[in-house]
């Protein structure tokens, strides 16, 4: 299937992919200050029964990983998207923060499907006990899959359309067997990176690690998922300095090139900074770093010999805005 499939599955029907490359359950009374200390977004009030999506940052502020906390009563269920040394981490901030009364443990074999897209909701649907449309953003509940003894679902995503995580003690495998039926009822794919990135930089969610090269995270104006305004302390606060310089996304008639050099009246104010995917030959999509004024939408400019678009995101219309469940 090509890239522009992939992606129209996303945006029109539904799309599913494997989230995260590690998984912990976070148990001990001390769970909950490790993690308010290492996820920077605030957990400290979230209840049982809830998730919360964030970055990572390290203890100079940059961003290290982005994370699901899964929060049950007596344990934390800790999905990381890009890091495999992540108990090894909390170990030692736990050792550093003299937090004691705490167990970090790596579920090897345990199985975490995303599903997103308008019609994602009628996937997943049938795995829930209760009506899907109860099943509020954010929450999570429980659910059986064929094999496991421990599943859950939870309602989140990353694209700005409705949006499911599957976690269960089951392989990856298993769970792709579950859900690829349920994926060609309504027209639905598995989708590959390019078109996950394309569709997620284009509602400004978080691209762990490519947009933070050399990027703050209020360069990438993903503030609000690291914690940006805490009045607490937590590993790498204190580091968000007023930028002179923002990602904005850009379109071009054509395809753009990474590290090219953006130009307003020949004079250079940016580069571009991440590409993503061509849909439909539509031309090129990318966000560029681009120093103040000119990192705002509205402005033409000039990179790779034609004339580029800054746009504001969103950059679609989510189907999933119109739509209601049920």
């Amino acid at each position: 299937m090509s890239t522009s499939s992939e992606y129209f599955s996303l945006r029109r029907t539904a799309g599913a992919y494997a989230r995260g490359t590690t998984i912990h359950s976070i148990g001990g009374a001390g769970r909950g200050a490790l993690l308010s200390h290492v996820i920077a977004r605030p957990t400290e009030f979230a209840p049982p029964g809830s998730v919360v999506d964030s970055l990572v940052l390290d203890d100079d502020g940059r961003v290290v990983d982005s994370v699901l906390a899964v929060l049950d009563e007596d344990r934390t269920l800790l999905i990381s998207e890009h890091r495999t040394e992540v108990g090894e981490d909390l170990r030692a901030v736990a050792l550093a923060l003299g937090i004691r009364d705490v167990t970090v443990d790596a579920l090897t074999g345990w199985g975490v499907l995303a599903v997103e897209g308008p019609r994602s909701w009628e996937v997943v649907g049938g795995l829930a006990a209760d009506d899907i449309a109860t099943l509020l953003l954010n929450e999570w509940q429980p659910i059986e899959i064929p094999g496991s003894s421990v599943a859950l679902l939870a309602r989140t995503g990353t694209t700005a359309e409705y949006g499911y995580v599957v976690v269960a003690d089951v392989s990856p495998g298993v769970l792709m067997d579950v859900l690829r039926p349920r994926l060609a009822q309504v027209g639905g794919a598995f989708v590959g990176p390019e078109a996950l990135l394309r569709a997620r930089i284009e509602v400004n969610h978080p691209v762990v690690p490519d947009q933070f090269d050399g990027v703050t995270v209020l360069e990438a104006g993903a503030g609000w998922a690291a914690g940006v305004g805490r009045e607490d302390p937590y590993r790498g606060a204190g580091h968000a300095v007023p930028p002179e310089r923002r990602l904005v996304a850009v379109r071009a008639t054509r395809s753009l090139e990474r590290g090219s050099a953006v130009e307003a009246g020949g004079v250079t104010v940016g580069r571009i900074h991440l590409c993503a995917a061509d849909i439909d030959g539509e031309g090129g999509y990318a966000l560029a770093l681009l120093d103040a004024p000119f990192d705002v939408p509205g402005l033409e400019l000039t990179a790779d010999g034609g004339t580029i678009r800054t746009v504001s995101r969103p950059a679609v219309q989510p189907v999933s805005w119109t739509e209601t469940i049920g």
